[in-house]
C-alpha cells in the first residue's frame, strides 16, 4: 500500500530528492519512518473547489486601420 506524505525537511525518499512542501506517494513503511522522524506529515486531501461558471463573452469588434 502507498500513502501520500508532505515533506517538511529536505530528504531524499528511495534515491530521489524530497523538497520541503512537496507531497510524494510512498509506501507505507516509508510514510511511518518519515513521519516519526519529523520530516513528514500525512498530505490532507485537498478537493479542487466547483469551477464557477463564467458568462459568455462579447465578441470584439473588428477595427482595421483608419476606421475611428
Amino acid at each position: 500500500m502507498t500513502m501520500k506524505v508532505e515533506i517538511l525537511r529536505q530528504t531524499s525518499i528511495a534515491g530521489r530528492p524530497a523538497r520541503v512542501g512537496d507531497v510524494m506517494e510512498v509506501s507505507d513503511r516509508d510514510a511511518r519512518l518519515l513521519i516519526v522522524s519529523g520530516k513528514a506529515t500525512e498530505a490532507q486531501l485537498v478537493q479542487d473547489p466547483a469551477p464557477t461558471p463564467t458568462a459568455p463573452r462579447k465578441p470584439r469588434s473588428k477595427r482595421t486601420h483608419g476606421d475611428s
